[in-house]
C-alpha cells in the first residue's frame, strides 16, 4: 500500500527542482509527477493547484532548511557570509523564490504568510537583541537593515548578467570570495555604533 508521506516527500523533492528550473508559469505537473514516480491526482489532492503547490512547498523549504538562513552569530558579516555560502549550496530556494516574486499576485494564504512572517520575525529578533548588546548601531532600522543585507548577498546570485558586465567576463570562485570579504567590510561599517561624542 502507498505511504502517503513517501509520496508528499517525492511529489515536494520534485516540485523544488521543477520551480527552480521553470518557475510557475512554465513548471509543468506532468513533469512533477513523473520525478516523483506519482500520479497528478495525488499533487492536487495533497498540494492543491500549481500555484499553491508553489508556495506550500517554498513554507516546507524554509521549515526544512530555515534554520540555516538564521543569523547564528553575534557578526552580522558573518552571518551575510553564511548566507552567501548557503545560497551556493541551495540555489533552489533563490531561484524559487524570484520565480515567486516575478509572478506573486499580490497575495498569500494565511498559513503560509505566518510562517513566513515568523521565520523573518526569527531573523529581526536577532538584530534586536545585538542592537541591545551594543553591537549593532541602535538607531538602524532592523528591518532596513536586514533588507540591505539581503540585497548585498542575493545580488551575486540573481544578476549574473549584470556582474559580467561589472567584471568584464565570467567570474570566479576567488571573485566570489572577494566579494564575500568586501561585502563582510561594507556591512561592519554600516552597522558600526557611533563613536562617543569627544570630550
Amino acid at each position: 500500500m502507498p505511504d502517503p508521506e513517501s509520496t508528499k516527500r517525492r511529489i515536494y523533492e520534485a516540485a523544488v527542482e521543477e520551480f527552480a528550473e521553470h518557475g510557475s508559469a512554465g513548471a509543468r505537473v506532468d513533469r512533477i509527477a513523473a520525478k516523483a514516480r506519482a500520479n497528478k491526482e495525488s499533487i492536487y489532492r495533497y498540494f492543491g493547484t500549481k500555484d499553491e503547490l508553489l508556495r506550500r512547498v517554498i513554507d516546507e523549504y524554509i521549515d526544512d532548511l530555515g534554520e540555516q538562513m538564521l543569523p547564528k552569530t553575534a557578526d552580522l558579516a558573518e552571518y551575510a557570509d553564511a548566507l552567501s555560502r548557503f545560497h551556493v549550496e541551495h540555489p533552489e530556494f533563490l531561484r524559487m523564490s524570484l520565480w515567486e516574486g516575478l509572478e506573486y499576485d499580490g497575495e498569500l494564504d494565511a498559513d503560509s504568510l505566518e510562517r513566513r512572517r515568523q521565520h523573518y520575525a526569527d531573523k529581526l529578533v536577532a538584530v534586536e537583541q545585538q542592537q541591545r548588546d551594543a553591537i549593532i548601531d541602535p538607531d538602524l532600522d532592523p528591518r532596513l537593515l536586514l533588507a540591505v543585507v539581503f540585497g548585498m548577498v542575493n545580488y551575486w546570485f540573481t544578476l549574473p548578467q549584470r556582474l559580467k558586465m561589472l567584471f568584464g567576463g565570467e567570474v570566479s570562485d576567488t571573485d566570489l570570495e572577494a566579494y564575500r570579504e568586501f561585502t563582510g567590510e561594507c556591512i561592519r561599517r554600516i552597522v558600526a555604533p557611533p563613536a562617543p561624542p569627544a570630550a
